[in-house]
């Protein structure tokens, strides 16, 4: 895996909190699911974080930023 030392896009500094969210098709429609996780870094196509003391790797087609 290679990470990149440049933002892509405008992503946090590592070692700072991030929220999170992506929405997914339910029988409902549609509703957001949402992490608050620690970034660790990134690639073109995922977020590498940190949730709960294990590193995941987010796809980035998948997962954006959570804006207030």
């Amino acid at each position: 895996m290679t990470t990149f030392e440049s933002p892509i896009g405008n992503v946090p500094k590592p070692g700072q909190d991030v929220h999170l969210v992506r929405w997914v098709r339910s029988a409902d429609g549609w509703s957001s699911e949402t992490l608050l996780c620690t970034y660790l870094g990134c690639t073109s196509d995922s977020w590498i974080v940190d949730s709960r003391g294990e590193q995941v790797s987010l796809a980035r087609d998948e997962w954006s930023q959570f804006a207030f």
